[in-house]
């Protein structure tokens, strides 16, 4: 155990409290500034635009595709983790994406389109 310091020592004198009273106290207070500061909302922006994004952003679970099966008709949502999977080595897909010249590109038998990404101010 470490040796307590000469002000938590004045503290202890002070206050009439064991160190790890002391210690208790100071976690709580802590834990409650830590509780105040999570609940202090945070601003989200949807962007559409993909040339306003980096390609990490693009590319990240913050950004929202929706693909389109063409054989089974079916409609879904993934993330950007998920589309650059589906681009698998297509460089000239990623790169065109990055830069805003498309927002789409096709993987296979699936229609993949950028619809947006939240970014935190």
């Amino acid at each position: 155990m470490k040796q307590p310091s000469n002000k938590d020592k004045e503290e202890m004198l002070m206050t009439g409290k064991s160190l790890d009273e002391l210690i208790a106290i100071k976690i709580e207070e802590d834990y409650k500034n830590m509780l105040k500061e999570a609940k202090k909302s945070v601003k989200v922006t949807k962007v559409t635009q993909a040339e306003k994004l980096k390609p990490e952003i693009i590319f990240s679970k913050k950004s929202v595709f929706k693909t389109f099966n063409k054989k089974t008709r079916t409609e879904s949502y993934i993330t950007g983790l998920q589309a650059e999977g589906m681009l698998g080595l297509q460089n000239d897909a990623r790169q065109a994406l990055c830069s805003g010249k498309v927002k789409s590109f096709i993987s296979g038998d699936t229609y993949v389109e950028f619809l947006w990404a939240e970014i935190t101010d």
